[in-house]
């Protein structure tokens, strides 16, 4: 009898231990998703404002003409982080003026990720019935007034990168007939390559390019004969350094 008692003690001391080990797992789960990354179906990988040091929205641009982003609009877009922390399908945009990313995070809030703390996100864009991917990255030697934390758009990548700087700047226009003063974005863009670790501003010429490709001379006039290469032609180039990229 006194060892029926017993073991029906240990069972119920067993069944116990067991309820609380599971009842502080879930408890641990649940405050790791809530930090980190939480799934939600169709949607993917969702960001939250604690993941990635962000912080709440705040309208700077209100009184300014035209906008300091590359897609005005939210796109959905697949970010890596600095840290090597990667999310998918989460809608965001790039301010050009302040170089972050701007997104809406998993409990629907808009925010910011910090400068520097993004190295590549791209986005998905339909261009005549076609679709298009934009991505951008950071990480790149300074040049020009330009840090690490400056988002280039890659136009091509491979031995010879070829990125696009897109700087929005804010001017102020004053109105000589009304007296009214205005503030308007204006964008300057640039074009770089990034080649043995290096940074150089193009030169929109064939003497610059034939500098870059100078282990492929043959190739590279052979090519710009055949195609007739409008060095000032973005589409053109790209082709061309993909081309060259790949001999």
């Amino acid at each position: 009898m006194k060892n029926n008692i017993n073991r029906t003690i240990w069972i119920s001391w067993k069944k116990t231990i067991l309820a609380l080990t599971i009842y502080l797992m879930s408890i641990q789960m649940g405050m790791t998703q809530a930090n980190t990354i939480g799934t939600t179906g169709k949607w993917g990988s969702q960001i939250f404002l604690s993941d990635v040091n962000g912080r709440a929205f705040e309208n700077k641009y209100a009184d300014i003409t035209g906008s300091p982003y590359f897609f005005p609009a939210f796109k959905f877009s697949s970010i890596e982080m600095t840290d090597g922390r990667k999310y998918i399908n989460i809608k965001a945009k790039i301010n050009l003026v302040e170089q972050e990313v701007e997104f809406i995070s998993a409990s629907s809030q808009e925010g910011y990720i910090g400068k520097g703390l993004v190295s590549v996100i791209s986005f998905n864009d339909t261009v005549k019935q076609e679709i298009k991917k934009f991505t951008f990255q950071t990480g790149f030697p300074g040049i020009d007034n330009q840090t690490s934390i400056h988002f280039y758009q890659v136009l091509c990548n491979g031995k010879v990168t070829f990125l696009k700087s897109i700087n929005k700047m804010i001017e102020e226009r004053n109105n000589e007939l009304s007296g009214e003063k205005s503030k308007d974005f204006v964008v300057r863009e640039n074009w770089y390559v990034f080649q043995n670790g290096t940074m150089k501003r193009v030169k929109k010429e064939q003497s610059f390019f034939a500098s870059v490709f100078s282990d492929k001379t043959n190739p590279f006039i052979t090519y710009v004969k055949e195609q007739k290469v409008n060095f000032k032609n973005e589409e053109q180039l790209i082709k061309m350094i993909d081309y060259l990229n790949g001999l």
